[in-house]
Formats: structure tokens, sequence, C-alpha cells
């Protein structure tokens, strides 16, 4: 098996600098004293990715209770579970917040940490999507499946966008932390209001809003307008992303083209679970959770790739082999069109969604560990733990 840091690429790592261009008000101008603050509970002998792993780890937390109160997402939660999930999310994105800051308290920032964190990052956003979508008991539907889509095109286009513009963008309003107010906030309300809340029709939040004109609107719930304007909100992110790729490459000299046919396949990745979902009605609305957390360990690779070829200066990662299980599943559920037997059909699809998130979960979690070992033979440091004091 080929290493995924060629030798020759592993220079790179020491020359590399993360870069962010953070226009978040809300980080600049509220919450920053607060993480000013809050990193100094961690001691100067805790290693910052140790922040970044217990921050997730809260997640993880409120997914179990999720599986436990709410495991096919309409389930109505005792209120306790709502605040521990608020709580959870709250934690996981301040810990997300300082990890970066605690780097720099020990003298301990590395390509590595960057890694580790996206890394984390990009296992969590399709189970907050997911424990969002049972806070509102969108249930087994599409209004799920779009959420999670959304939230993961969101989040591979600002990694592209990092790859090849070198920096990393936050915007005013749309970063991560807004992400993490609003869903924190949202189960906190619901803790309070009960689920019953997302189920009130959006339209009578808008006063003075005639009913003529209601009636002529589509039925929509106050979570499933939310689902909605995530995805027009999606439209100027991707725009900005491509806008900015655009600009740095004109800058290098490189192939804009090129830059944007590096989304192609994630485009495909996720069109394929999208015609996947809609030829297996049983898959969309008994297994869709599971089905999500394959397609989570299955993005988080994809992802993982991006990112680091990003430090280490690599190509652009393609096609690998976990579009082997996206593109093999699709190929199953959509056989009859073509005339062709299902290999996996009826109640048996849901052993190939099993086995696709075995293999998935094992490819990612061979990916990590390889990675990580190779950067920290190569910097000689440790991932957990602080190898090298930081010199008075």
């Amino acid at each position: 098996m080929a290493p995924y840091i060629p030798e020759n690429y592993l220079p790179n790592l020491k020359k590399y600098k993360y870069q962010a261009i953070d226009k978040s008000l809300i980080s600049k101008y509220v919450l920053a004293e607060y993480w000013n603050q809050l990193v100094k509970i961690f001691p100067l002998t805790m290693a910052a990715n140790m922040v970044t792993l217990l921050g997730s780890l809260h997640v993880l937390v409120a997914v179990v209770l999720n599986q436990i109160y709410a495991p096919n997402l309409v389930e109505t939660c005792p209120s306790w579970v709502y605040f521990a999930f608020s709580a959870c999310i709250w934690i996981y994105g301040s810990f997300d917040a300082v990890d970066g800051k605690q780097a720099r308290r020990t003298g301990t920032a590395s390509p590595l940490g960057e890694l580790f964190d996206h890394g984390c990052d990009s296992l969590v956003v399709s189970l907050i999507m997911t424990l969002f979508a049972s806070t509102c008991q969108l249930g087994e539907t599409w209004w799920t499946a779009a959420l999670v889509f959304f939230a993961l095109t969101n989040f591979y286009m600002s990694t592209m966008e990092e790859y090849h513009t070198h920096i990393l963008f936050l915007g005013y309003f749309s970063g991560p932390v807004e992400g993490i107010i609003s869903f924190s906030l949202a189960t906190l309300l619901t803790g309070i209001f009960g689920p019953a809340f997302w189920a009130k029709s959006v339209y009578s939040f808008i006063p003075l809003l005639p009913s003529a004109l209601v009636d002529v609107l589509p039925p929509l719930t106050l979570a499933q307008s939310l689902v909605a304007t995530m995805g027009v909100m999606l439209i100027p992110t991707v725009y900005t992303s491509f806008s900015n790729i655009a600009s740095a490459c004109r800058e290098q000299n490189k192939s804009v083209l090129s830059a944007f046919a590096d989304s192609v396949p994630f485009v495909a990745s996720i069109a394929s679970m999208v015609v996947w979902l809609a030829a297996s009605p049983n898959v969309l609305h008994q297994h869709l959770v599971l089905f999500l957390m394959f397609a989570g360990f299955a993005f988080s690779y994809i992802v993982g790739r991006v990112i680091v070829a990003h430090v280490t200066g690599a190509p652009f990662p393609k096609l690998n082999r976990m579009h082997v299980p996206i593109f093999f599943g699709t190929a199953n559920a959509i056989a009859p069109m073509l005339g062709l037997a299902k290999m996996f059909d009826g109640e048996n699809e849901v052993v190939l969604i099993w086995i696709c998130l075995a293999y998935t979960a094992l490819q990612y979690a061979h990916f990590a560990l390889e990675v990580i070992n190779t950067i920290c033979a190569y910097l000689d440091i440790n991932c957990l733990t602080i190898k090298h004091k930081k010199a008075e």
C-alpha cells in the first residue's frame, strides 16, 4: 500500500505555516475574551491535540444519548437530554476555538495540529447535524439527509479553498463559530420549549403575513425552513470559495479550470449518495442514521486526504479507495433500472451499509494513525502529549 505521505513531500511539513483570515464579528467582539480566559484552565503540560480530542468526545457523548433516547430522530427526549446536547456542542466548539491558543501557549504548534483539528471537525460535522435533526424531529427523511449533505459540502469547499489559496477564510456571519452557537442555542431552546416548537409553521413566526399568501406558499415547519435556509446560504458560500480559488490560481499562474475540477470527485460522491437514497426508500426511511454514519467516515477520509496534501504541498487527491463503497452501493441500488438484479436486495441492503460502514471506519482509522505516526516521527513530536517542553 502506498504511503499517505510520500517521503519526498515530508520536508514541506517544516515549511508549512497556518494562515487564516477570521472576519467573524462574534469571534472578535463577543467571544474573544471568553476564549482567552478559557484556555487558562488547561495546564501547560496538556497538548493542544488533547484539548481538541476532549472537545470532540463531548459530541460522541451526545450521539450516544441520542441513540438511546431518539434512535429514529423522531422520538421526544427528556428535557435534560436536550440540555446535554446543548452543553456538549458548546463545549466542543469552545475547546475547538482554544486548541490553537493552547498550542501557542505551550510552543507546540505544528502541521499535525491543523490536521488533527480538521480531522476531528470532519468527523463531528455530520454528527452535530444528526443531533440537530433529532432535536427538531426531522426523522429519517430527505430533510435530514439534506441537512447533512449541505454541511459536508460547506466543509469540503472550505477545505478545497484552503488548499488552493493557502488561507482559511472565515466569514462575518457564516463561520464555524456561528454554526456552533446556532446549534447549541437550538438544542437549548428545545429543552425549554420542547421539540414541538420546531413543528410549528414557519409562517406563524412572520407577523402580518397575509393568509392568502400563506395558502399559496409551500407548507414549511420552522425546522424545515432552517434546512432550506442552509441550502440557500450555501449558494453564495460556494460561489465565494470558487471566486477565491480562481483569484489564487491566477496569482500563481495555475489553471483555474483544473482547480475547479478538483470539486468533481466530491460532487460525484454526494450525487451518488443522493441517487442511492432515492433508489432505496427503505434505506432512506429506516436506516438513514446508519447510512449517514457511513457517509461521515467516507467524507472524513476524502477531506482528510485534501488536508494532508495541503500541509505537505502534495498534488490535490482525486478519486481514492473510499469512493469504492459509495459507487458500488449506488450501482447496486440502481441495478433494477438497468435491467439487472441487485446483489443486496430488500432488507439485505442494510447488510451492505454495515459493510460499507465497517470498511470506511477501518480505512479512516488506518489513514489517521498512519499519518499521525508519520508526522510525529518526522517532526520528532508526540500527538497527545508534549515531548519537548517550551523553552523558558
